[in-house]
């Protein structure tokens, strides 16, 4: 009876690692475990990499949004700490730019509608 090539694969492989690693010292265990220290760093990094990138993509456009939408002392009031003084100054600030811009608008909307109104 002849075992198959296949049998004794099965049990030649095992005793090549064996003997390797006996040949070669703890050397091939280090790189075994370097090499899979690699790559889970690897991949770790490139998710972290990858998160990070996204959050400052996502600050710079936010802050080029408030650059573009909102005027500088609207801006400087966000990034103050919370406290009562700055909510008072914002409050003034507001209720003035939103008299002076009612004033601004309203203004030419009476003018006109008196001038239409007597024609």
């Amino acid at each position: 009876m002849t075992k198959s090539p296949i049998a004794v694969d099965r049990y030649l492989k095992p005793l090549v690692v064996v003997l390797i690693i006996l040949w070669c010292g703890p050397e091939v265990v280090a790189v075994v475990e370097l090499t899979t220290l690699l790559e889970l760093l690897g991949a770790t990094l490139f998710l972290f990499a990858f998160t990070t990138s996204f959050k400052v993509l996502a600050l710079s456009t936010l802050d080029w949004l408030g650059r573009a939408v909102l005027p500088v002392e609207y801006r400087a009031l966000i990034k103050v700490s919370a406290g009562p003084v700055a909510v008072v100054v914002g409050l003034r600030l507001v209720l003035f730019n939103s008299f002076v811009l009612f004033i601004l608008c309203f203004t030419p909307y009476v003018i006109l509608s008196s001038l239409l109104s007597i024609s």
